[in-house]
């Protein structure tokens, strides 16, 4: 809401003004807008548009006394001047505009500024009067910018172009410093005084170069306007983050996290001080956490928060249809408070622990092998929601996978996900508990087409296949022995092609990539075992990893669904139809639901395969 007032103004306002409100601290920036330096290049085209009179863009400003309490901090430059004085306007959007001409057109001294590469420098910027004033000279060639000591220097260093080290020599080589541009003061009268008595002026008369300077250049400067959109004080928190999603366009993207960080400060908590702490542990531990975010943590706060709000009001008394929901949208989590967080913080930190932990069980172990990252937000909120009393039996753990299994394999987390989290949080401690079915779970299905559509890491479900083939009780190609983490880990296992990509495209005809890409053609092999097989036939690299491993290789594929004798055979078609219906009896039982093990559509996407018949190599 908007208290009434109108969401936003246009109003123009004078150049010198503003820059006046930035020197006495009534115009500060949030405190999460870093630094933003523009370089020397644009500085000197952005004072020559305004010299011309050109219009350079509108800024944004938000009033301070409204629903959203930044910390304040001064622009670059005007820190001795507005330190520690409150603001009356936040500047959302202009930064680098109007930091580039405080510092070149009021504040004294240099220019913190950087060359094109990027290279940080200190510049004074000056305007040569003459050349200002000629309508065959470009304008921005008339703005001219030298290092902090006043001296040009040529290539390398070598000899001095052009010399304005002192006052003398400025008023010598008419360069007006640019800081002198907005108001009247002793330059002009002292640049007359230098050239008076003499008859050598380029142009005559000092005095009059003056005086059409000022009419033509100076006054531009004077009577400059910029375009100010002014939010109104009563701009709820989600609408400032969508400015700077959308508007702001040079300088830090803010996202959810730095507003709800900036909205902290001014209640005195350092929300990035707290977090970072917690995001260094959580990586150091889990590398399946490494994907999550400041955005993801206060969201499961938020839907913890929001949960304990509505139980409160329940036990008040309060009406079902007036008690608020669990959420964790944008707008939910911006509205959270420090005391909120402080209250959620530690146990969200161990729900995402627990969130590890379970992952590990499902043999996902690494980053990049996680499914959904989204979905660990829920997974985590569940994880401070349900006691250990709760996870204690068998069953509850069980119905914990089920939900699991059916959002990876039935892709349940690719839209909606702030939604489907809420829902998330309440069903699925309450199927846990007591069996009730949730809706995700109720709803998710697998079609067995996209078994032969799923051929990268892009795929969640293919993600989810990978692992599942793991947990089920993959064995080692080499030795024989149940995969755990360590040997993950140590024998550098990953996804690999049971028939070799160069034996597919050699095969006459080939196999199609879409066929021989899929996670049916896959399997968990180490990097040993992958060398090994080489792109050679299976029947050939089947005979060699026989007598390299001395193992009984039938069980070992059979532990993937593999049928060996298919393998030995180099019959692809039969081998893709057989392993596709074992791996869509894995994903049934994963799901706990009845899934379409009829091979037609199969078979149907290998009919046409010549399959050899003995081909051994």
């Amino acid at each position: 809401m908007y208290d009434g007032q109108p969401p936003f103004t246009t109003n123009p306002i004078l150049l010198k003004n503003l820059l006046a409100q930035v020197e006495q601290g009534a115009l500060q920036l949030p405190d999460f807008q870093r630094g933003w330096v523009w370089d020397d290049v644009r500085i000197k085209g952005l004072i020559a548009s305004i010299s011309q009179g050109f219009p350079v863009g509108a800024v944004m400003t938000l009033a301070a006394n409204g629903h959203v309490a930044f910390s304040p901090r001064p622009i670059e430059g005007a820190e001795e001047t507005a330190n520690g004085k409150a603001p009356t306007e936040y500047l959302l959007d202009g930064q680098q505009r109007l930091t580039s001409l405080y510092q070149a057109l009021l504040h004294p001294g240099p220019v913190a500024t950087q060359t094109v590469h990027g290279r940080s420098i200190q510049q004074r910027y000056y305007i040569d009067m003459r050349l200002a004033l000629r309508p065959d000279v470009e304008r921005e060639d008339a703005i001219i910018s030298v290092p902090k000591d006043g001296k040009l220097r040529g290539a390398f260093g070598r000899g001095i172009l052009l010399d304005l080290s002192t006052s003398e020599r400025e008023r010598e080589q008419h360069m007006m410093p640019t800081e002198r541009l907005c108001s009247e003061d002793m330059w002009i009268i002292e640049y007359i005084q230098h050239w008076e008595g003499r008859n050598d002026h380029p142009d005559g008369s000092a005095a009059d170069l003056v005086m059409r300077f000022k009419k033509e250049i100076m006054g531009q400067f004077a009577e400059y306007q910029l375009p100010v959109i002014g939010l109104a004080a009563g701009t709820p928190p989600e609408a400032v983050c969508t400015v700077f999603e959308k508007v702001n366009t040079g300088g830090v993207t803010l996202t959810t996290f730095e507003l709800v960080t900036a909205m902290f400060a001014g209640h005195g908590f350092k929300l990035r001080e707290d977090w970072e702490p917690r995001r260094r542990q959580l990586r150091q531990q889990y590398d399946v956490l490494r994907w999550v975010g400041g955005v993801h943590f206060l969201q499961t706060v938020t839907l913890l928060a929001t949960q304990d709000v509505k139980r409160k009001a329940l036990a008040a008394g309060v009406s079902p249809d007036q008690v608020p929901g669990v959420k964790c949208k944008k707008h939910d989590v911006l509205h959270l408070s420090v005391d909120e967080y402080e209250q959620w913080a530690d146990l969200v930190q161990i729900g995402y622990e627990e969130a590890a932990k379970f992952l590990h069980r499902q043999f996902i172990f690494t980053r990049s092998n996680v499914p959904y990252n989204t979905q660990l937000v829920p997974l985590a909120a569940l994880f401070v929601e349900l006691s250990d009393r709760d996870l204690h039996s068998a069953t509850a753990r069980a119905r914990l996978e089920q939900w699991y299994w059916c959002g990876v394999l039935g892709e349940g987390y690719s839209t909606s996900t702030e939604t489907q989290y809420a829902l998330d949080l309440e069903e699925v401690a309450k199927f846990v508990r007591t069996g009730e079915v949730p809706r995700i779970v109720r709803e998710a299905t697998f079609n067995p087409r996209r078994l032969i559509s799923m051929t990268t890491r892009n795929s969640a479900a293919y993600k989810g296949m990978y692992a599942l083939q793991m947990k089920r009780g993959g064995r080692d190609w080499m030795t024989g022995e149940t995969l755990t983490q360590m040997t993950l880990e140590n024998e550098n296992v990953d996804i690999h092609h049971v028939f070799p990509i160069n034996y597919c495209e050699k095969r006459d005809p080939p196999i199609p990539p879409r066929l021989y890409q899929s996670v049916v053609n896959k399997a968990p092999i180490d990097a040993k075992t992958n060398r090994s097989i080489g792109g050679r036939a299976p029947a050939s690299y089947l005979q060699n990893l026989q007598e390299q491993s001395g193992v009984h290789l039938e069980d070992i594929l059979a532990s993937y669904g593999i049928n060996m004798v298919a393998l030995k055979e180099n019959q692809f078609g039969e081998f893709f139809v057989q392993r596709g219906q074992q791996m869509l009896a894995w994903i049934g039982e994963a799901m706990g639901k009845e899934v379409d093990l009829n091979a037609k559509p199969l078979r149907d996407a290998v009919k046409g395969l010549k399959d050899p018949i003995g081909e051994s190599s």
